[in-house]
């Protein structure tokens, strides 16, 4: 039995792929259940699998496949390349993984396999840590002329935003793939893509604003008081006098600081919060299940807007990012 180690999932687990078994082997398997087949010849322990989430059993997956195809004119791409390079999957289907070949035909859909053919430049592929990939740009260009508006722009907001990818490079993408099908729906998305996002559910409200007819806000505007002191940073900022703050699950563990605890972030926030309800800011917050109820949030912010306008104007002055 040969064990080979796994390239490093998103979570920086590092378990053991087993290879090879003897018939003997996969016998007792079997029997025992304590490996599952992650594809034909490769297996991993059982105990292992259900510790991971979807995207890193889709990520664990996608690296045998690419490992297998190491002699063939094949890389890594779409959601699959999204996921190698770290960057989140809203709502994305994972149960295929994708392949593309430099060629334009030979494509096609076997189980959970999906071959694009496109053509690849030198610069539309990389290699990291041995798996034949297609580059950030390419990747969310790929991703961007398949998936929903939405979903591609959580996937390219944080790739702009962690600085893997830039502008100019999807620019240059999107001429390279013109011919491609899917392209303007790609444009559209790209040109939509912001780096001051910060996580998925500010990606997502974007959308919905943009959607649902709410005037764009800034994006972390730094906010100070009348002597110049720094207050905060707003998620959404509109000029009318509204701050909008989107409450995902891990916010505030982003705030904490050394020795801190959770409920430290939450105190200081709160306080923060009421720092700028005294300058005259109106302040309103939603979270994942708003998200799902887009009218209804559209709705609120707006009526939020109509007070804001209504109210004094603000003191102090605020900086866009």
């Amino acid at each position: 039995m040969q064990n080979l180690g796994m390239h490093s999932l998103t979570t920086a687990h590092k378990h053991l792929l087993v290879r090879d078994l003897s018939a003997n082997e996969r016998r007792q398997n079997t029997r025992t259940g304590e490996l599952l087949r992650v594809r034909r010849g490769t297996y991993v322990p059982n105990d292992v699998w259900k510790t991971l989430n979807h995207e890193e059993q889709h990520l664990l997956r996608a690296i045998v496949v690419a490992a297998d195809q190491r002699r063939s004119d094949c890389v890594l791409s779409h959601v699959s390349a999204a996921l190698l390079h770290g960057l989140p999957a809203w709502n994305v289907p994972l149960k295929q993984i994708h392949l593309t070949r430099a060629s334009r035909t030979g494509g096609g859909v076997k189980n959970r396999l999906v071959v694009h053919s496109a053509s690849l430049d030198s610069g539309d592929f990389e290699v990291v840590d041995g798996i034949p990939v297609t580059r950030t740009a390419r990747t969310v260009v790929d991703v961007a002329r398949t998936v929903p508006f939405e979903q591609a722009v959580v996937i390219g907001d944080a790739a702009l935003h962690r600085e893997i990818v830039t502008k100019d490079e999807l620019a240059l993408s999107l001429e390279r793939a013109r011919n491609l099908k899917g392209i303007a729906a790609a444009r559209r998305a790209v040109a939509f893509m912001d780096r001051r996002s910060e996580s998925v559910g500010e990606s997502r409200s974007r959308v919905l604003f943009h959607a649902q007819g709410v005037a764009s806000p800034q994006l972390q505007a730094e906010v100070y008081d009348a002597e110049h002191t720094l207050i905060g940073r707003a998620d959404f900022l509109f000029d009318e006098g509204l701050i909008g703050e989107f409450d995902g699950q891990v916010k505030y563990g982003r705030y904490l600081r050394p020795g801190e605890t959770i409920a430290d972030a939450v105190l200081r926030e709160k306080r923060r919060e009421d720092a700028l309800r005294e300058l005259g800011w109106l302040v309103i917050r939603w979270m994942w299940a708003d998200l799902s109820r887009p009218t209804h949030l559209a709705r609120r912010i707006l009526e939020a807007l109509s007070r804001a306008r209504s109210s004094r104007r603000p003191s102090g002055i605020w900086i866009p990012a």
